[in-house]
């Protein structure tokens, strides 16, 4: 009898443990976008892991029978294969005044659906996918709609989780934009 309380114990605490890990991750991902929405974009580069890959594949359609396999960072053509480094230039070409395409400031709205965590653990770090939807309108007549997939890695770095790995899988084949400058 006092084996199956200690295995119900144990077993709501991993439930517990699990309901706040997906809570901090969720929430994690909240703010990413509200820092993203108000271009707060060193705050937001605060929130990524120094190794972080930032990748979204240029899409292909594909047959089913077609068995090759899926594209990596390493195999394929890429909107975006970034480092920080790379991210922070991004950034740092937003404070030029010359980037076009950001002047006047576009309003940008992300939505942030269907996150689950996967596996793994803090230390070699936790998969979570997420799905987001971006509106970015400009001037009088400009909008869009991204649409994507997300693959992410977080790492427990100290105390905060950190973003090690974004793979961004658009919903588009064409970008129906001038442009992609939005972060997923």
């Amino acid at each position: 009898m006092n084996d199956i309380i200690a295995s119900d114990s144990t077993r709501s605490d991993r439930l517990a443990d699990d309901l706040r890990v997906h809570f901090e991750l969720e929430q994690w991902l909240y703010r990413e976008a509200r820092l993203l929405d108000s271009e707060r974009f060193k705050e937001w580069l605060s929130m990524l892991a120094p190794e972080i890959s930032y990748w979204m594949p240029l899409r292909e359609n594909r047959f089913r029978r077609d068995r090759r396999p899926a594209p990596t960072p390493a195999t394929s053509a890429s909107v975006f294969n970034d480092d920080l480094q790379d991210l922070e230039l991004r950034i740092k070409r937003f404070d030029t005044g010359l980037v076009w395409s950001e002047d006047p400031a576009p309003r940008v709205c992300r939505s942030v659906t269907n996150v689950e965590i996967a596996e793994g653990d803090a230390e070699q770090g936790l998969l979570v996918y997420s799905n987001v939807s971006i509106l970015r309108s400009r001037r009088q007549d400009e909008e869009v709609t991204f649409t994507a997939r997300r693959e992410d890695l977080f790492r427990r770095i100290g105390d905060e989780w950190k973003l090690a790995r974004r793979h961004i899988f658009a919903m588009h084949h064409v970008f129906l934009d001038e442009n992609v400058s939005v972060f997923f």
